[in-house]
């Protein structure tokens, strides 16, 4: 159930490509005058003219929670419990797998923009002024020039490298989905077998202290004379067992405790405090 709720939300990473390109030449002459008068393009708001953010897939997290106390992609405190919700969340946000993928598909959709931009005029303005001084006489040059170019028709180049570009933003976005679906789909593996592992270690010990009690118990009718050395001894040798078990038990632990920081994008060695495991009614484990 809690697998199927996180599924749903998951952000969906549709793609929309842009207007048509001769909806934007009046804002695209606007940019190009813009960054030949000014130097900085960015006090225009001007930075990103094709609007590939609008095909951008978003960022792979989780929707936050109406009441406001779930913030996606925001670290716990120190000493803070995990919970499910707490590590798929991380897992995607920080994961390296899904920021590469992410970070790709970015990369791709700025791509699109830079082959839209070859339907562009070109504008080259240039500015220059010269001081002389001949025989003790200054003299001052000025010369201005502006040159603009455009191409009209390359016999279909500039629309397949755009359709090319789009294809590779198409894959790219797909890349993307399948990450995030395998890192949400390993989050919580490990999760679960890091929550099986705890209740592995918690059956271990009870086991290691029941063993201990027997032989106790073993030693204690040994010495009065109602048991056998061999009883002691199966005793001696079940409690071994039971602490081997054990350690055997609380290395498994380690290791998915160091899985689990792993998918997170967390160092490994990096200590984690998982919420407690429901038990029912009984005292078992749900």
């Amino acid at each position: 159930m809690k697998a199927a709720i996180l599924a749903e939300n998951l952000s969906p990473a549709p793609i929309r490509f842009n207007k048509p390109m001769h909806a934007r030449f009046p804002l695209l002459i606007a940019v190009l005058l813009a960054s030949t008068l000014a130097p900085d393009v960015r006090a225009f708001g001007l930075l990103d003219p094709f609007d590939t953010q609008a095909i951008t897939p978003p960022r792979p997290l989780l929707y936050p929670s109406a009441d406001g106390r779930f913030v996606p992609c925001k670290p716990l405190p120190a000493g803070a419990s995990y919970g499910v919700i707490e590590v798929v969340d991380l897992a995607l946000c920080q994961n390296p797998k899904t920021r590469e993928a992410w970070a790709n598909a970015r990369a791709q959709a700025a791509q699109v923009g830079v082959a839209q931009s070859d339907y562009l005029p070109s504008l080259d303005g240039r500015v220059n002024a010269d001081r002389y001084r001949i025989d003790s006489q200054n003299a001052n040059q000025r010369s201005a020039s502006l040159t603009l170019s455009w191409l009209i028709y390359d016999f279909g180049a500039r629309s397949a490298n755009l359709e090319i570009a789009r294809q590779f933003l198409s894959a790219a976005t797909s890349t993307l989905d399948s990450t995030v679906q395998n890192v949400f789909l390993s989050a919580l593996q490990s999760y679960y077998n890091a929550q099986a592992a705890r209740a592995a270690v918690i059956a271990a010990l009870e086991s290691e202290k029941a063993s201990r009690e027997s032989l106790s118990a073993a030693e204690v009718r040994y010495r009065v004379g109602s048991g056998t050395p061999a009883d002691r001894l199966l005793a001696q040798t079940a409690w071994s067992q039971a602490t081997l078990n054990r350690i055997r038990s609380e290395g498994v632990l380690k290791i998915a405790f160091g899985t689990l920081a792993n998918v997170m994008g967390l160092d490994a060695s990096q200590p984690l405090k998982l919420v407690d495991i429901p038990r029912n009614q009984s005292g078992g484990f749900v």
